[in-house]
């Protein structure tokens, strides 16, 4: 869409004063007013090394600012389920820093944790260890924006249309697809079940929820560095 002359310094990476990030998710009856509560727990500034995958040996200060968090109903449903999306902006994150922090508010949407426990995490002295747990899937983040500072663009209205247009070509063909995928799941609700053969035999129960505080951890930043100097000294 544009393009800026930039000094010879600029890094788009460490000149950048502030990323705003989107994270899309289905709603699936999660307790969305109990993510909400906990993830404003997020705004202003923290040791984020529990909600990250650490690299102690090129990261020193886990300490970062978040300014605007806020979790909001999209244009976009299906099966009558809502599309939503989180939106948080920062001055910098960590590596997975977005993705950590989701997966925790999904934990909490799910009930299957409380909003306390990002007050826990983000608490180093009480948590200093980062318990195990996957993080949210990349596919639903999305980088929104970025803020620089003395850099004006210079946008050109046919770069704009022909983005336009692409975006909207892709859009359709994205459309057309989940539409074929409608039609076949239409297809597989016509099907009788029959569960004679599954009631034959025992079926799997579900795993249960473990604590995330009650999960084992992973080591500490000081334990790494600890690590770190001794395969130096070989």
């Amino acid at each position: 869409m544009g393009w800026c002359p930039a000094p010879i310094e600029f890094s788009a990476r460490f000149s950048c004063l502030s990323r705003e990030y989107k994270y899309f998710f289905w709603n699936r009856d999660l307790n969305v007013v109990g993510m909400e509560n906990a993830g404003k727990k997020f705004v202003g500034e923290h040791d984020f090394r529990n909600f990250c995958k650490m690299d102690a040996a090129n990261v020193h200060n886990y300490r970062r600012h978040i300014t605007e968090f806020e979790i909001f109903p999209c244009n976009e449903r299906f099966e009558g389920d809502q599309l939503w999306a989180v939106k948080i902006k920062g001055t910098a994150f960590l590596w997975h820093q977005v993705r950590c922090m989701v997966a925790v508010l999904f934990l909490i949407g799910q009930g299957l944790e409380s909003p306390n426990v990002v007050d826990a995490l983000l608490d180093v002295d009480r948590t200093p260890r980062k318990p195990q747990y996957r993080i949210a899937p990349e596919i639903p983040l999305v980088l929104q924006s970025c803020k620089f500072e003395g850099l004006r663009f210079t946008c050109s209205s046919d770069a704009r249309q022909a983005l336009h247009a692409h975006l909207e070509m892709e859009c359709r063909s994205y459309k057309l697809q989940s539409a074929i995928f409608h039609e076949a799941l239409l297809s597989c609700s016509l099907v009788e079940n029959d569960d004679s053969v599954l009631n034959s035999k025992t079926r799997k129960k579900a795993a249960s929820h473990v604590a995330l505080m009650s999960r084992p951890t992973e080591p500490s930043y000081e334990e790494r560095c600890i690590k770190l100097n001794s395969r130096a000294e070989e």
